[in-house]
């Protein structure tokens, strides 16, 4: 329990109720509202968060790098090509959600990381990521970074060699993501596929403004990293479509919303249906890419 609280039973007489605060452990890493324990704080030390089943639909499209290094901070580069990579995730017996599910939509860009320290790191940037959840937007944002924000996102459906899924707000459409003639991997692609997840090196950017919103309380790059065991994977042709926005349709978003959409999609490079049974989040320790 993180909060130091006095001890107080029946037989406490009412003129010893005293009013008294609770304090601050030092080294436990709070998350508001900070009289609430929000979820383990450091889940690597227990093989990471686990997520029971996690299906993805995964479509990886080359654009022109003009209009993909927008989405892209310093001082981040993009690798060789400008590629981009969409995946509409279903989360199922979630254990830090006491077995609820939730859906999510991430954006990645593949990209090189050239700090003054770490250089020539390769990997994937989130541009954006979509939850249907508040909690896990909470968790990701404030702990590690990861820019979540709120959308409604259908979960996958399946039919026969085909797999599609949607995404809106406030009743207006963002994303489109489907893949066709769907066809079942082999075992040595699946053993690929768990280990480029666990070799993977996803990047976001951690920031978070001053009160007076005149620059950042907090700015820095750090990694995500994930395991994950596939039983079944698939693979097709991929098709997305991101539509474009306004305020009107949606204030705070329709700004980015509006780069993705004006992607060019030069050439899908395939879809992908993976099933991880189980996943785990934040498997080993964060590092802080400087």
């Amino acid at each position: 329990m993180p909060l130091n609280c006095r001890k107080v039973t029946d037989e406490t007489p009412i003129n010893q109720l005293e009013p008294f605060m609770y304090t601050f452990e030092p080294g436990y890493p709070y998350t508001m509202p900070t009289a609430s324990i929000f979820r383990d704080p450091r889940p690597w030390e227990n093989g990471g968060m686990r997520y029971g089943r996690v299906t993805a639909l995964a479509v990886t499209f080359l654009t022109e790098p003009e209009a993909a290094a927008k989405l892209l901070p310093e001082p981040f580069r993009l690798d060789e090509e400008a590629l981009i990579s969409v995946a509409v995730c279903q989360c199922e017996d979630v254990d830090w959600l006491a077995g609820k599910a939730y859906n999510l939509v991430g954006v990645d860009a593949h990209c090189v990381f050239d700090g003054e320290v770490d250089k020539d790191v390769h990997g994937t940037f989130c541009t954006i990521m979509w939850e249907n959840m508040t909690e896990p937007i909470l968790g990701g944002r404030d702990h590690s970074g990861v820019p979540k924000v709120y959308a409604d996102i259908t979960n996958l459906r399946r039919h026969g060699d085909t797999c599609r899924a949607e995404v809106t707000h406030f009743g207006y459409p963002i994303l489109e993501v489907s893949a066709t003639g769907l066809t079942e991997m082999s075992a040595d692609q699946r053993a690929g596929i768990e280990q480029a997840k666990s070799d993977a090196i996803w990047m976001n950017l951690k920031y978070f403004p001053s009160i007076e919103n005149d620059g950042a309380d907090v700015s820095y790059v750090c990694t995500y990293p994930c395991t994950g065991e596939c039983p079944a994977a698939w693979e097709g042709d991929g098709e997305l479509q991101f539509f474009e926005s306004s305020f009107e349709k949606n204030p705070t978003q329709h700004t980015l919303i509006n780069l993705l959409a004006a992607l060019p999609i030069l050439e899908v490079r395939g879809a992908k249906l993976i099933v991880f049974e189980p996943q785990m989040s934040l498997a080993r320790k964060p590092q802080r890419l400087r």
